[in-house]
């Protein structure tokens, strides 16, 4: 969290681009599952910026990869298809303390 915490830090404050396609591809995430290209071709946003986003929301856990699948895009038989829904989120294999 204090490693996305300072990534955000050094960014140029005001920076309303980057804050506005993180919120697009999270909003994409959570409508429905999808892999990165798959997201690149539903929001517009360049799948390398994507690659960044999707490494900073897996930091903060606000999306969660699902499965290996085959693109539908690209054809890749395995990529990750990440999903923002908390209800698909797979579940955790951590010992709860309390």
């Amino acid at each position: 969290m204090l490693k996305t915490i300072k990534k955000v830090i050094t960014m140029k404050a005001g920076n309303e681009k980057f804050k506005a396609q993180l919120t697009k591809v999270y909003k994409a995430f959570a409508e429905r599952p999808m892999t990165m290209k798959e997201a690149d071709v539903f929001t517009g946003v360049m799948r390398e910026n994507i690659c960044r986003y999707v490494d900073t929301l897996l930091e903060q856990g606000r999306i969660a990869i699902l499965r290996k699948r085959k693109c539908s895009i690209t054809g890749y038989p395995y990529v990750n298809e990440y999903t923002g829904n908390p209800d698909l989120f797979p579940p955790s294999n951590q010992y709860k303390m309390f």
